[in-house]
């Protein structure tokens, strides 16, 4: 069987996304999630998260393009990369934020992150991997950091697939390995948020599935936020991994489904 991880991105951006996330957990299709310490919703978040932490991987999801408040260093995707590609980032400023949502995260979990990604990949980008290793390093990180450069391809999105790996994933697999700082073998769950059927997605990537197989997935339980581009695509998400397709897809592909730990 093929040992596999459903890790659900972020935890806490809105209660929506949160209690999707918690009863997927409780029902046991995943077993990993990351945090964004800085949303509003974090405090209360975390206290119902807390309980059962040490169940699954519960990560760090950095954050430098959502805008929860004017007092986080934030920018809009495309100025990042211009920013990060002509190394016109601020080193420090990058390092103070990624040091207040690992202390956010810290103080309310009462533990380091099991591992460290990035909304919306970020965390491989220029400046920020090299900030973001030197500081894991620094803390004696002993989890683990995602990364897209195995990704499984499938039909329609193989170019988006190829690009998010482009952005940096070679590199920041190197500079973890230089670190021995632990990483994900293979990765999906790319895809553009429009595909209708996302259990035919899923079946796509159950079949060609291998272990140490990182899943990203984005549930929500309701589509309440006008703001957020994929806010239908978190509740065809959830509909899918709360069913009983989703455990027979398992079940025919003869998927294991585990915490990332476990597999490394």
């Amino acid at each position: 069987m093929a040992k596999v991880c459903y890790c659900a991105d972020d935890f806490a951006m809105n209660p929506e996304i949160s209690d999707a996330i918690l009863l997927l957990i409780q029902t046991g299709a995943l077993h990993a999630t990351s945090c964004m310490t800085q949303a509003e919703h974090w405090s209360i978040a975390a206290q119902q998260l807390k309980p059962i932490s040490n169940n699954i991987d519960v990560g760090l999801h950095l954050n430098f393009t959502h805008r929860f408040s004017s007092a986080n260093t934030t920018f809009s995707l495309p100025i990042l990369m211009l920013k990060a590609w002509s190394r016109q980032l601020d080193s420090k400023l990058i390092q103070q934020s990624i040091e207040q949502q690992w202390n956010a995260f810290v103080e309310l979990m009462g533990k380091q992150p099991d591992f460290i990604d990035g909304h919306q990949h970020i965390h491989q980008f220029p400046v920020i991997r090299d900030v973001l290793v030197h500081f894991l390093k620094q803390q004696n990180f002993q989890g683990w950091v995602r990364n897209l450069q195995h990704p499984l391809t499938i039909s329609n999105y193989t170019i988006k697939t190829r690009l998010l790996s482009a952005l940096g994933a070679a590199s920041l697999a190197s500079q973890c390995k230089q670190k021995n700082i632990h990483q994900n073998h293979y990765f999906a769950g790319i895809y553009d948020f429009e595909h209708k059927n996302y259990a035919q997605l899923n079946q796509q990537w159950l079949m060609r599935a291998q272990d140490n197989l990182l899943i990203m997935c984005h549930p929500a339980t309701q589509a309440v936020d006008q703001q957020d581009p994929i806010a239908q695509a978190r509740v065809r998400e959830f509909q899918y991994l709360s069913s009983s397709q989703f455990r027979d897809d398992c079940r025919i592909y003869q998927i294991s489904l585990s915490p990332m730990d476990t597999l490394l």
